[in-house]
């Protein structure tokens, strides 16, 4: 697609928040179709979580789930991997070197709640469930100083939402 379809598909989800209808009736196809126009950049991990966050201050869902999801499926195993190695969090000074394992577990928290936000809730359920298992030592660094833990209570977040 062009940068006017692009423009387009944009505003249509713009046009439908602020008309009072419902996200949670946009499509997959929807999604699908805005995520092929993403600029990825290198694919790195990094990169593809700081377009994340941006998209999430912003509530461009189509861009959230495009760069999350794209950041889970290249990442992914290697952040799996380095979560498996552990049995505790990483000390504060070498948390950083784990950058798979907390990037795509951010990215996971992203997406989780994104979907809860969409009312998308078996998708919130399925992807707060794989952050709480696979990437249960994931660390985000916060731009404030300190490490956070996106994993911290998504098994409770998915428990709670099953029924919805």
């Amino acid at each position: 697609m062009n940068a006017l379809s692009n423009y387009l598909i944009t505003g249509a989800a713009i046009l439908l928040s602020l008309s009072g209808c419902a996200t949670a009736d946009l499509s997959d196809e929807y999604f699908e179709t805005a995520a092929r126009q993403l600029d990825y950049g290198d694919y790195s991990s990094a990169y593809l979580l700081e377009k994340a966050w941006d998209a999430y201050k912003k509530k461009d869902y189509a861009k959230i789930l495009g760069y999350t999801t794209k950041c889970v499926d290249i990442h992914g195993d290697e952040g799996k991997r380095m979560n498996s190695t552990l049995s505790a969090f990483e000390p504060e000074v070498s948390a950083g070197e784990l950058w798979a394992l907390n990037d795509v577990g951010t990215c996971l928290y992203i997406m989780a709640n994104t979907y809860e936000e969409l009312q998308r809730y078996p998708d919130a359920v399925r992807t707060y469930r794989q952050l709480a298992t696979d990437y249960t030592y994931a660390q985000c660094w916060d731009t404030k100083g300190w490490f956070w833990r996106p994993a911290e209570g998504a098994a409770r977040k998915a428990e709670k939402m099953k029924n919805w």
